[in-house]
């Protein structure tokens, strides 16, 4: 758990004064959590033996202690490929061989996910999805887009009502006018988190709609309004964060969709491929004349009509 999942889990545990002081830190967090001493007791109105009495209940031995903790999580919210190149451990030394320790590595990461995962946030997650009267939008950053469409062009062949939000010929934030307490977002956002995502959030959970977050266990900012928070493991020994377990997550959101809608996904799916025409893309060579004439499969070299030749 991060610091401020911790902070979170232990409130109903604490004193009132350090339930204050604790606020306080949720309420700037991690600004908060990096001034003085001093300038907490004086913006949580609680004592400096309250706010220690606190810092120990986190599990630290003081608040030095605490806020190199709390420095450290936000670094590693930051890094970025090319300083996480400088980490040692993330990088593969070996030039060859590598791939079955590397295959350990992802495992492991999944194996993280599962454990950090709430499995009734998913469940609770996919019934939304599953739910004919929510219209869904997918939003994803720089990378995370990717994550975004494969949702969308999978979840759109179960249901209707679904659409990647990102930029076309509408603005962004011109597309979160319309959503309202019907409207659902899976939002993707990863450290480094972007800023339009988190205000496109922001702005559409004002005006009631909800919000499905897949993240990092470092959790984005959009974690504070999002109803439903899906960690999932990032870190494997690369100079790029890993998107393996957030699109097992995908997967997994896609087919429990699909087990919950079940012969209504399957009369859609039926209904797209006639519209679409699938049964006629790829086909043996007795579809041959019909491809043909639909200006699919091979195309043969027309011969020219031969003109006859008329005597003088």
């Amino acid at each position: 758990m991060t610091i401020e999942q911790r902070i979170r889990a232990l409130l109903s545990q604490l004193t009132p004064g350090e339930k204050r002081a604790a606020r306080a830190l949720l309420a700037a967090y991690p600004i908060a959590a990096l001034g003085t001493i001093a300038e907490l007791t004086a913006r949580a109105d609680a004592s400096a033996p309250t706010i220690l009495r606190l810092t120990a209940k986190l599990g630290f031995d003081g608040y030095s202690h605490f806020q190199r903790a709390v420095r450290e999580e936000v670094q590693e919210k930051m890094q970025s490929p090319l300083s996480l190149m400088d980490s040692a451990p993330r990088v593969p030394t070996a030039k060859s061989g590598f791939f079955g320790a590397f295959i350990a590595d992802i495992t492991a990461a999944l194996q993280r996910t599962q454990r950090l995962l709430d499995n009734a946030v998913l469940e609770d997650a996919i019934a939304t999805l599953a739910d004919p009267g929510k219209r869904i939008y997918a939003l994803g950053g720089r990378s995370s887009h990717v994550l975004a469409k494969h949702l969308v062009f999978h979840l759109h062949q179960l249901r209707p009502g679904v659409q990647e939000t990102a930029a076309s010929s509408v603005p962004v934030y011109h597309q979160v006018a319309d959503m309202n307490r019907s409207s659902v977002i899976v939002a993707f956002d990863f450290r480094r988190y972007e800023r339009q995502t988190i205000d496109f959030c922001q702005q559409a959970a004002r005006q009631g709609a909800r919000i499905i977050l897949v993240t990092d266990p470092w959790l984005s900012p959009v974690a504070e309004i999002a109803q439903w928070v899906l960690p999932v493991e990032v870190d494997v020994p690369s100079p790029f964060d890993s998107s393996l377990a957030a699109m097992a997550v995908v997967e997994a959101m896609l087919a429990g969709t699909l087990a919950r809608l079940g012969s209504a996904a399957r009369a859609r799916m039926e209904r797209l491929e006639k519209s679409a025409g699938i049964d006629k893309v790829i086909g043996g060579t007795e579809d041959a004349p019909e491809n043909s004439k639909a200006g699919i499969g091979p195309k043969t070299k027309a011969k020219k009509p031969q003109q006859r030749r008329q005597s003088r």
